[in-house]
C-alpha cells in the first residue's frame, strides 16, 4: 500500500472513530435531557439556537467555550461549494466541547418536530466540509438524536426528477448515495454522510466519497 494510500486509511478511520464518540456522547445528553425535560416527543424546536441548547442541552456536554461569530468559519458542502444552509450561517448556535470538537445548533425554527444540529469532528480546523469533518444529526420527535434526513424529517421522500429531498426516509444505501442534492455523492452536498458511515457500520467504505 503507498503511502497516500495509508494516510488516507488512518483519516478514514480517525474521522468514523470520532464521529462515533461525539454521536454517542450527545444521544447520551439528549437522553438525560429527557428525563428532567420529558420525551423529546413534547420539546419546542421552534426555540432560537442558543435557547434551545441552554434548555435542553447545556448541562449534559462538557463545554470549553461558546463562540462562533467572530471566528468567521465558513463551511462548503461536500461538492466544494459554500454551504448557504441556516444550519451554515452566524445565527445558528455552536459551542466547543472539552473533548475537541464542536456542536452547532441550527437557528432554522420552521421544524416543528425536531432540531437541526451539527458536529465538527475537529472543531473549526480545516477542510471544514459536510461528509469531511462537519456532519449533520437532527432532534427529532419519536427518534431522538437520528442523522440529518432519517424518516420524514426534513421532507418527504419522492422520485420526481426536479425534487429537492431533504429526507432520506429509511436507510437505504441506494438513496443516501444517489442523485440527490443532499446526498453523500461526490457533486452533492453530502448531508446524508453520517447516515452512510452509520448503515455501514462506523466505516468509511472505498466507495465513500472521500
Amino acid at each position: 500500500m503507498t503511502l497516500p494510500a495509508l494516510i488516507s486509511k488512518h483519516e478514514k478511520l480517525t474521522t468514523a472513530t470520532k464521529l462515533k464518540k461525539s454521536y454517542s456522547t450527545l444521544g447520551q445528553a439528549v437522553k438525560m435531557s429527557e428525563l428532567k425535560n420529558g420525551s423529546v416527543d413534547y420539546w419546542d424546536y421552534t426555540l432560537p439556537a442558543k435557547e434551545f441548547f441552554d434548555k435542553y442541552l447545556s448541562a449534559y456536554v462538557s463545554i470549553n467555550k461558546s463562540t462562533i461569530s467572530d471566528l468567521n468559519i465558513r463551511y462548503k458542502y461536500l461538492n466544494g461549494s459554500s454551504c448557504t444552509e441556516a444550519l451554515c450561517n452566524s445565527n445558528s448556535y455552536s459551542v466547543f466541547l472539552a473533548d475537541g470538537t464542536s456542536l452547532t445548533i441550527s437557528d432554522y425554527a420552521l421544524f416543528s418536530n425536531g432540531k437541526v444540529v451539527s458536529i465538527d469532528i475537529n472543531g473549526y480546523k480545516n477542510p471544514n466540509t459536510l461528509g469531511k469533518d462537519f456532519f449533520t444529526f437532527a432532534i427529532i420527535q419519536k427518534y431522538g438524536l437520528a442523522p440529518f434526513g432519517y424518516k420524514n424529517f426534513g421532507g418527504s421522500w419522492n422520485e420526481e426528477e426536479d425534487s429537492v429531498n431533504q429526507s432520506f426516509g429509511d436507510y437505504n444505501r441506494d438513496v443516501l448515495t444517489s442523485n440527490e442534492q443532499y446526498a453523500c455523492s461526490k457533486g452533492k452536498r453530502g448531508f446524508w454522510c453520517a447516515a452512510l458511515i452509520i448503515m455501514d457500520g462506523w466505516e468509511i467504505k472505498d466507495d465513500y466519497p472521500w
